[in-house]
Parts: C-alpha cells; sequence; structure tokens
C-alpha cells in the first residue's frame, strides 16, 4: 500500500509555522509576524510593543481519527487556531493592523490547499466562517488580535503484516 503508515501532526504544526512565518503583507516583501510559535507566546506585550509588530500563536484544537475505507486507510481530520495579536495602545492604529494581519494570513491557505503534503496532508482548508476579530487581555495589557480556524486531513495506512484485526 503507498502512504505512510503513522500520521505525523507534528509536521502539520510545523508546517502551519513555516506558512505563517513567510506571509508577507500583499504587494511587498515585509514579513507580517515578528514571532510566530506553537502555543502561547510568553510575555506577548514585550512582542507587540512596537506600532507595527504583529505575533501568531498557533494551537491544535479538534482532533479526529477514522478508518475511511476498507484495507486500512485512516484519515486524520485536526483543526488548528491561529491566533495573530497586535498592540492595542493606538486603537485606531491597532484596528487597521489587524485587518492587513488578517489579509496578509489568508493568502496561503487560498493557495497551498496542501500544506506541502506535511504529514501526509491531503487538503486543508479555512473552516467555513471561523474568523473572529477579538480583544485579548495578556501580560496586564489589551491586545486587538484576529482568530481563524484551519482544517487538514492526513491519510495514513495500518502497517502489513498485521494490517486491520477483527
Amino acid at each position: 500500500m503507498p502512504g505512510t503508515t503513522a500520521p505525523n501532526t507534528l509536521a502539520i504544526a510545523n508546517a502551519l509555522v513555516g506558512f505563517c512565518q513567510a506571509v508577507t503583507y500583499p504587494a511587498t516583501s515585509t514579513i507580517v509576524y515578528d514571532v510566530v510559535q506553537l502555543g502561547e507566546i510568553k510575555d506577548i506585550t514585550d512582542r507587540v510593543s512596537g506600532a507595527s509588530s504583529a505575533c501568531l500563536e498557533i494551537y491544535a484544537h479538534k482532533d479526529n481519527s477514522q478508518h475511511f475505507t476498507f484495507g486500512g486507510k485512516l484519515r486524520d481530520d485536526q483543526t488548528w487556531f491561529l491566533l495573530s495579536l497586535v498592540n492595542l495602545d493606538n486603537a485606531q492604529n491597532a484596528e487597521q493592523m489587524i485587518y492587513q494581519v488578517r489579509d496578509a494570513l489568508i493568502v496561503p491557505f487560498q493557495v497551498h490547499a496542501t500544506l506541502g503534503n506535511a504529514g501526509s496532508v491531503y487538503h486543508s482548508q479555512i473552516q467555513p466562517s471561523s474568523g473572529k476579530f477579538l480583544k485579548i487581555f495578556r501580560n496586564g495589557q489589551w491586545l486587538r488580535a484576529h482568530l481563524i480556524e484551519i482544517q487538514t486531513w492526513q491519510e495514513w495506512f495500518v502497517p502489513t503484516p498485521p494490517g486491520v484485526i477483527a
């Protein structure tokens, strides 16, 4: 059987980080995020202290693994939260900036439907109606934020032998 014989969720997480680290603002080569990290960024307020600084946290959210067809093929569905954060010291600047950050982040996920086949991903997409604009309180300071949920589907096969056991 072709394909991998185990899921690789970490490869998907690392692919998300890689894609997001390379995000630039449209029509420029300016990198959007100062920091992209799996999980919470410690002392986030220090990281977004500049008027043009944005950071991104990536979190695994939903997880499912099911037999997909006879013969030991499995499909793992997972969703991921991508949380963009900017400084809210100047509310008008923060509002404009979070829109620009959101627009830049959407592009790679609408262009790359498989994340480069990371972790045997055969499809990824933005979850419908998942985007939200938020205010978040962290480290004693309010931040402006945008949250989007990405869904990934990876396939793998039960190793043979033994194959699927009754």
